[in-house]
């Protein structure tokens, strides 16, 4: 009887630590504007742009909150691995944000950026 239970409680410790190593979440990355993109934005592409960065932020901050995912994370890694990928994913957004700000003055656009665009986010 002991060896059965011996048997299931490592099973269960091997499929959390296999469950862990899935649960650590992915959020993608923004590129960094390309020499084409420099030479060829037009303000209106630039405007595009940086509504799909803020989209591309609030996806971010929303899939960053506490679900399922971030309980097994937590298991493996104390929830390091999720923090990071949130960090380096928002570093990755913003710095696009403010190459497209250097470029929007660049240009000499006349349209005023959002309050939004005017401050990118903070990684926490």
């Amino acid at each position: 009887m002991k060896g059965v239970r011996m048997k299931s409680f490592l099973f269960i410790v091997f499929s959390l630590i296999v469950l862990s190593g899935c649960s650590t979440k992915n959020y993608g990355r923004q590129g960094e504007i390309t020499q084409y993109e420099q030479d060829t934005m037009t303000c209106r592409e630039i405007e595009l742009e940086e509504a799909k960065v803020h989209g591309f932020l609030a996806h971010v901050d929303k899939e960053s909150q506490f679900d399922g995912r971030s309980v097994l994370s937590f298991l493996g890694d104390f929830g390091i691995g999720n923090v990071m990928e949130k960090d380096n994913a928002i570093k990755s957004a913003n710095t696009r944000l403010a190459q497209l700000q250097v470029l929007r003055t660049k240009r000499n656009c006349t349209s005023t950026p959002t309050a939004a665009t005017a401050s990118p986010s903070k990684p926490e």
